[in-house]
Formats: C-alpha cells, sequence, structure tokens
C-alpha cells in the first residue's frame, strides 16, 4: 500500500481490510485479500475525493472476493 494517501485514509483502508479479512476468513487466503485489496487501492490512488477511497476500496476489493468465492476459483491462481 504504497499510494499517497492521508495518515487517516490509510488508517480507515487498514480498518477496512481487517473487516473483510473477517468476513472472508476460511473461504479465501489472506494473502489474496491483500492482493485484491492492492488491486483496488492502485485504481483509486489518483482520486480526487480520498475521504471516500476507503469505503471504495471495501466495496471494490469485496467485490472481486465475491466474484472469485463464486467461481469456485483459487484466488491464489488469478
Amino acid at each position: 500500500m504504497a499510494v499517497g494517501f492521508d495518515a487517516n485514509v490509510l488508517k480507515q483502508i487498514e480498518t477496512e481490510l481487517r473487516t473483510i479479512k473477517a468476513e472472508y476468513q476460511g473461504k479465501v487466503p489472506e494473502e489474496s485479500i491483500d492482493l485484491a485489496a492492492d488491486e483496488s487501492i492502485q485504481r483509486l490512488a489518483g482520486s480526487r475525493v480520498p475521504q471516500f477511497v476507503p469505503l471504495f476500496v471495501g466495496r471494490f476489493t469485496r467485490e472481486r472476493l465475491r466474484e472469485l468465492v463464486a467461481a469456485g476459483a483459487d484466488p491464489r491462481d488469478n
């Protein structure tokens, strides 16, 4: 997570990721959650409204994880 968001936004992203990891514990490996989250963060790197970044990181990450779980794929293969 090397994107240039301020400390408050980064803290909110970390909180969101902890929640997602708890939701998907046992369903998806933690490293796969981190990869999906990193992809989401990179997509939002140029956001003009950084206050919404944690919300969208959570939304995009969960969306990706739901797709992987529904497909029955091993997320580490993508």
